[in-house]
């Protein structure tokens, strides 16, 4: 086929391409506008160690002693990033909660992003109260067992502290929703396109003297011009 002729499958099946489209695009917009299908509350611990010695060190450890601190407190940083993700530590949750958990569906729903000191936690929920309540509880369960999971912990040189307060707000931004809709769109088209094809292919009609020629393999002797009126 030559390019030309995938052109005219376009123009004569254009309708299934647009309603493909339409369709998926109205179903998927539906869905979105009925709310938001799960809530995420985000906060942010702070870890730091302390110096358990006067500062009156001599040198050289007095010029190392902040960068020791700052390297200690990012290792245990990233200690506890993993220890949150745990199942002993989802199990803690429950206790919190009072409630009976699954380790594994809270270890789905965390999710704990490191930056040096700072530990981003995010925390999804089909509801937003749901979503605060377990970021509470996440805080709550640092203060409480974090010294039986860290050593450090245990000692007044290190502490974790929750920046802010946990934040929560819809998981579906309008930025999301619209990529979401995009790629929706995207494959709809996709789709539309295969169908328009099937379809034209699957259809015996022969529009003209070149499909007439390659279809049937006959050469054509002549044509019966349409009857002007």
């Amino acid at each position: 086929m030559e390019l030309r002729d995938y052109f005219l499958i376009l123009r004569r099946r254009w309708p299934i391409i647009v309603g493909v489209v339409a369709l998926t695009l109205v179903i998927a917009g539906g869905f979105s506008l009925r709310g938001p299908r799960s809530y995420e509350a985000t906060l942010r611990l702070a870890v730091s160690v302390a110096s358990a010695t006067p500062a009156g060190d001599q040198p050289p450890y007095a010029y190392y002693r902040e960068y020791y601190l700052w390297l200690a407190a990012e290792y245990l940083a990233d200690d506890l990033s993993e220890i949150i993700q745990s199942d002993s530590f989802a199990k803690d949750l429950g206790t919190y909660l009072h409630e009976d958990v699954d380790p594994q569906a809270v270890r789905d729903v965390i999710r704990v992003r490191k930056t040096h000191r700072i530990l981003d936690v995010t925390i999804l929920a089909p509801e937003a109260e749901r979503a605060r309540r377990i970021a509470e509880a996440v805080v709550e369960t640092v203060k409480t067992k974090g010294p039986t999971y860290l050593a450090e912990l245990a000692t007044p040189t290190g502490q974790v502290v929750a920046i802010d307060e946990p934040r929560v707000r819809p998981a579906t931004t309008t930025g999301s929703l619209t990529a979401d809709l995009a790629l929706r769109g995207a494959l709809a088209l996709i789709v539309g396109l295969f169908l328009a094809f099937l379809v034209d292919y699957l259809d015996s009609t022969l529009r003209s003297p070149q499909e007439i020629e390659r279809r049937l393999g006959l050469q054509l002797l002549g044509e019966i011009p349409v009857e002007a009126h």
